[in-house]
Parts: C-alpha cells; structure tokens; sequence
C-alpha cells in the first residue's frame, strides 16, 4: 500500500554550513520511474522544500549540509486502476549527491479509518485525564456497497512512544517489510460470526473501542458511545478490565459486540493513548483458525507482552500511524512501506480526534453534490495543519453530500487532528 524508507548517506568533503545540490531520482522496482510534474518535498527541522520533477522523474534541490528527510506521494492511473504511489527516504547531506528515492505503489481500498477518537479528555475538574472512551469510525469510500462482515481490527508494534522496537533493521526498515507481514498486537478483533455487516456507498460504521456506553454523563468533555454502532467487548477472551469494558448500554444488541482471541498479557486491550497504530484486516481465512495456529506468531519478549502475530501484507485495507507531539524525534515507523508512510503528531488529553482529510477533487466531480458542500472548514485543532481541501466534511454530509476522503496510504497525507470529535457534532 505505500513507500519505500531508506538511509542514504553523502561523503563529507565540505564544511557543514556549505550550500550543496542534492539530485533526487525517482525509481520504482529497482528502475528509474520517469514522470514529470511530481512533487518531491525535502524536510530539516523547521526547514522544509519543494521541487518539482522534471521528464526523467529526478529533481534538484540546493540546501545546506544535515540530515533531511525526502517524501513524494501521487496517484496515477495504471490499467484503468487507480494506484499511490508513496516514496520516504532519511538523506545525510555532507556533499552534493544523488539519491534513488525508491516509490511503492497500492491500489486503493473501499474500507477506511475514518476518524479515531483514543486520547482521552480531561474530567470536569480540570484535575486528571480521562481515557476509557475510545472510539473508531470505518467508512466506506465508494460509490458501492460494501459487506464488512469478515473485517477485522488490529494494531501494530509498538504500543507505545518508549517502547523498543523488536524489528528495525540496520538498514532503517522494519525486518518484516521483505517478509511480507505486519505484526499484530496483543489481541485481533472481529464481528460475530452470523453478524451481517454491510456498510452502503459513503456511509460509516462507529465501533467503540472502550465503554460502549454515555460517558459524558459523568465526563461533560467526554462523548456518548451508547449509539456506536459495535462496540469490543468480549469478556470470555480475558479482557475483563471493567474500567475498560463496562457493560455497552441497551441500545447496542449483544450480536454488535466484536469477539478476540487473547493471545498477549494484560486484561484489556492497550490501545495507545499517545502512540498509536490500528489498521483494519480482511483476512483470506478463517481469522479464528489462523490465530489458533501457534506458526502464525512470533514472540519478541520473555512474557507475552512481546507475542505478535503475523498478518499478511495482502490482507491490510487500510492504517493509521500515529505518534506524540513529546516524542516526535524518537519516531520510528510501524507498518512496512508497502501499507503506511508518514504519521500523524497528536497530543492527548485535550478532547481531539483524528480525522481524515477530503479528497476535494473527486468530491467535487460527484453527480449531485453542487450546491452541498459547504467551505472554509474551521475544525481543524491547529490552524497551521488543517484539511487542505477547505471543505467541511460533517457539515457537508449534514447537507446531503457525499463525500470521498483522501486515501493515499500516507497518514501525513491523509488525516489531521480535529478539535471536536464527530460524535460530538
């Protein structure tokens, strides 16, 4: 589904201060990728630019001495198949060079993450956190129905932002990126087998991940997930937390609770506050049968805090990498190029949501939705890093558009942090 990350490397010959040309090339396949008018974007610190390709798919950029980190993303049709096309690549700069900027290319799925909502918010006092109201939004980006009903959700390692990770190699990728599979967290979850679920063109599903239940009836700040759709309870798995996972309110029929297999520690799920990384499956086989099968793991650890299992890169629809405003130096990407690059900064604590950005074009050029979609989207948390398409999403679905969101495989790319969580309104 994405990029390839790299380390490349310049011999030093000048002073670090010497301004330099850095000659980026794009290849696909081990082979030069050449096509023009793509946008190369080079990034130090608070520095950051932009050049674009010329013909043979190379772009010149003169910058000072450092270490800068290089990114393209585009589409482009192939077949009749519209594929991403994603490139991220870490460059020590210490003298004019080339650099083969290597692109991965996915199609796009149906299936989404919409919006994640797991930071927490603070109590009406002002005093602590609160974070047992996690929810999550999958949306069907496409004009035709979708049946969800094998869909199932997991998380990558590492679960949190301090964490080692088990699986970086010394080149800079994750072992498991030539291997062909993601590692899985802890637990994976799925509907209820006879549960039908089918999501319509343009339409959502809200799945709690923690108390399916009203929160703001204690927590003002908080939100109501007594009408999420499903919500992860299954207390025969071993996940009896029960400030994890109070009793779902009435509303919520007991065939919408998701089922796991508990194949980690601990008695609830840890889905990260400030770190994380979900990504939803639709396995190839029976996913209960697969995670019975003690070949479909591996264990990174002395307990089974480190038990991960081994999903197919083939079965991933779609991911999001997450990770805190703190510690965004110790970065280190979870999902293999060919599933997700780029990540989002989120601070917790503070009530934001997640949320994905709107492809305006594609918006746009949908028979129907003139005169709906309503502009100058304000919701954004940080005005500086915002939807660029303008476009208000939820409003504009309150007016009866439709709407299609970015899916480029990029969460950079893909989703900002939203000030008010859509549950909310």
């Amino acid at each position: 589904m994405l990029a390839g990350v790299f380390f490349a490397s310049c011999k030093q010959t000048v002073p670090e201060t010497k301004t330099v040309d850095v000659n980026i090339h794009l290849t696909y396949g081990g082979e030069a990728f050449r096509k023009g008018g793509v946008n190369i974007g080079l990034a130090s610190g608070d520095s950051s630019f932009d050049a674009i390709t010329d013909e043979d798919g190379s772009a010149t950029f003169s910058v000072l001495t450092g270490v800068y980190s290089a990114t393209v993303s585009f589409k482009e049709s192939v077949d009749g198949k519209l594929l991403n096309y994603n490139g991220t690549a870490t460059i020590a700069v210490t003298e004019s060079c080339d650099v083969d900027l290597a692109l991965s290319a996915s199609g796009e799925g149906q299936l989404i993450i919409k919006e994640l909502y797991n930071g927490g918010c603070m109590d009406d006092s002002g005093a602590k956190n609160y974070q047992m109201d996690k929810y999550m939004i999958i949306y069907n980006n496409s004009d035709t129905e979708v049946d969800a009903s094998k869909m199932c959700i997991a998380m990558a390692q590492v679960n949190n932002t301090v964490a080692s990770n088990n699986y970086k190699g010394a080149d800079g990728q994750q072992t498991y990126t030539a291997e062909g599979w993601v590692p899985a967290s802890y637990s994976i979850w799925w509907f209820q087998d006879g549960t039908e679920v089918k999501i319509p063109a343009y339409s959502q599903i809200v799945v709690a991940i923690n108390g399916a239940i009203d929160h703001t009836k204690t927590y003002s700040n908080s939100v109501d997930l007594s009408k999420a759709d499903y919500c992860m309870y299954d207390l025969e798995s071993g996940f009896t937390n029960a400030s994890y996972y109070p009793a779902p309110a009435a509303s919520i029929p007991e065939s919408h609770y998701m089922k796991t297999y508990l194949y980690g520690q601990g008695n609830a799920w840890p889905f990260p506050m400030l770190s994380a990384a979900p990504y939803i499956i639709m396995p190839e086989t029976d996913i209960k049968a697969f995670l019975n099968d003690p070949l479909n793991f591996d264990n990174k650890s002395t307990n089974l805090s480190g038990n991960f299992a081994h999903i197919p890169q083939s079965w991933v629809l779609d991911a999001l990498d997450v990770w805190s405003e703190a510690d965004e130096t110790k970065f280190y990407y979870r999902f293999p190029p060919t599933v997700n690059t780029g990540y989002v900064v989120y601070v917790s604590k503070l009530g934001y949501s997640i949320y994905r950005n709107v492809d305006k074009e594609r918006t746009e050029a949908i028979a129907g939705n003139e005169g709906k979609l309503v502009y100058n989207y304000s919701g954004a948390a940080y005005a500086e890093s915002s939807d660029p398409s303008g476009i208000d999403a939820e409003a504009s679905i309150a007016n009866g558009a439709r709407i299609v969101y970015s899916n480029t495989n990029n969460s950079t790319a893909d989703f900002h942090v939203r000030r008010v969580p859509t549950v909310k309104k």
